[in-house]
């Protein structure tokens, strides 16, 4: 099974100086290529969730093609007719999902190969398996063999994310993955649109 886009965007408005930054950031995101978002907003009550998400929603107008995916609320994705949820090991089972909401596009989060295998299993559409590299706030690393194993046992496309960015990612399309999700990679440079179009230059090389 092939996905449409090889690059999810995760979205935190945290990383800039007030909402307005943040949601012009996001159409530049999509203006330049980026076919996939996350809303990801932990900090924030439902109801305010909810308000960022209609605002997202009126920027996506222009942008058709893209998938909105919600982070974690099955019921968050269902109010903002998004087209999938992000699900982890903490959220309500990929399973119970797939049998209630059959039309929700799922991405699972998973860190080890057995739990790839069981999102799989469960109905999960996309997974992102993390971290590949160490970040801000991970020392732990899978590492790129790790990544190389979970592609070989699972068909559905796996999204790397962790420390993606221009510099590591042939190195990542050498251990045979051609998905990425990213967040700081792109959210926090400081030409975003250019870095937009150069990981998906890359992405599509051979």
């Amino acid at each position: 099974m092939r996905s449409r886009f090889n690059i999810y965007l995760i979205g935190d408005k945290n990383f800039f100086k007030d909402e307005n930054s943040y949601l012009e950031a996001l159409g530049e995101c999509f203006y330049n290529g980026v076919e996939a978002f996350q809303l990801r907003q932990k900090d924030i009550s439902v109801n305010d969730f909810l308000k960022l998400g209609e605002k997202v929603k009126l920027i996506l107008k222009k942008y058709p093609d893209v998938r909105f995916f919600v982070n974690d609320r099955v019921d968050a994705a269902l109010t903002l007719e998004a087209d999938g949820v992000h699900l982890n090991i903490d959220s309500i089972p990929v399973k119970a999902v797939k049998e209630k909401i059959k039309n929700l596009k799922i991405f699972y989060s998973s860190h080890s190969l057995e739990e790839a295998i069981k999102a799989e299993k469960d109905g999960a559409d996309f997974i992102t398996f993390s971290p590949v590299y160490k970040t801000k706030n991970q020392e732990f690393q899978q590492g790129l063999d790790m990544l190389k194993r979970v592609i070989c046992f699972v068909k559905i496309p796996v999204f790397a994310l962790g420390g993606i960015n221009e510099t590591n990612i042939s190195e990542v399309k050498r251990a045979g993955c051609r998905y990425i999700a990213v967040q700081s990679g792109i959210l926090k440079q400081k030409d975003i649109g250019k870095t937009v179009k150069t990981l998906i230059n890359m992405l599509s090389s051979k």
